[in-house]
């Protein structure tokens, strides 16, 4: 049992982003928890999480709900060994899958137990196999319904308004208080704004993460800094999010 007295020094810190398991984007408003003592949780609200742990073995749990109905999850085994830092990407799976996965596996236990105990010919692993394959071929039915989804979704994506292309950056954000904003914001901010102000003033996040060596946590990050700062506006649209530029916006 770890000491209760553990300073600062002794805590590692455990972060990550979250992820669907289909598009590999950054799922938003995600509880993740980790069954420290006390426990610990938090809402993911941009797809990135962080704990503080002490060195042990803990398990780190992703529960994703719409409508107050459980939609996707995943859950991580992780031992803390020293005072340094982890980094843990969370990709979260549908919760309905786990569900038909554990009902045919349980139901391929008990088949195979009466397989190994017939007396005449041994035709459990046949069974076994037709049944594997009956899985498989759900299973790929399921993701590529998925993947039909998506794609109407897609197809349905915002229509971006054109706006003159490479207007400088000084000419869009015309408010005081974003040049005062602008002249203390480090390079990568300036390089994201420049980058969404050469598309028009706004753009989708998908697109600005093509253009940027960054990770879809960083992006995440920095999209979230300018947001607070109000030099940019986020808006949900189908499974992504639409970057716009305040004074565009407005």
């Amino acid at each position: 049992m770890w000491s209760t007295a553990a300073t600062a020094s002794d805590t590692a810190i455990i972060h990550g982003a979250v992820y669907e398991w289909d598009t590999f984007s950054p799922l938003e408003n995600v509880i993740v928890e980790v069954n420290s003592t006390p426990s610990q949780s938090m809402l993911a609200r941009y797809g990135v999480y962080s704990f503080s742990l002490q060195p042990g073995a803990y398990m780190i749990t992703a529960s994703y709900y719409n409508n107050n109905t459980l939609v996707s999850y995943a859950k991580e085994n992780v031992t803390i060994t020293d005072n340094g830092d982890y980094l843990l990407d969370l990709i979260l799976l549908p919760a309905d899958l786990d569900i038909f996965y554990e009902n045919k596996f349980s139901e391929l236990e008990d088949i195979s137990v009466f397989a190994e105990e017939d007396k005449g010919p041994n035709y459990g692993y046949l069974i076994v196999f037709f049944i594997v394959i009956i899985i498989v071929l759900a299973a790929y039915l399921y993701t590529k319904n998925k993947d039909d989804n998506n794609k109407n979704n897609s197809d349905n994506e915002l229509e971006v308004p054109n706006v003159e292309v490479n207007t400088p950056v000084s000419d869009v954000l015309t408010s005081d208080t974003h040049m005062d904003e602008l002249q203390t914001l480090p390079d990568d901010l300036l390089e994201m704004i420049e980058i969404i102000n050469a598309a028009g003033g706004r753009m989708t996040q998908r697109e600005l993460r093509k253009k940027v060596q960054y990770s879809e946590a960083k992006v995440s990050l920095m999209l979230s800094d300018l947001e607070d700062r109000g030099i940019i506006r986020k808006f949900k649209k189908g499974r992504g999010n639409v970057v716009v530029l305040a004074d565009i916006e407005e």
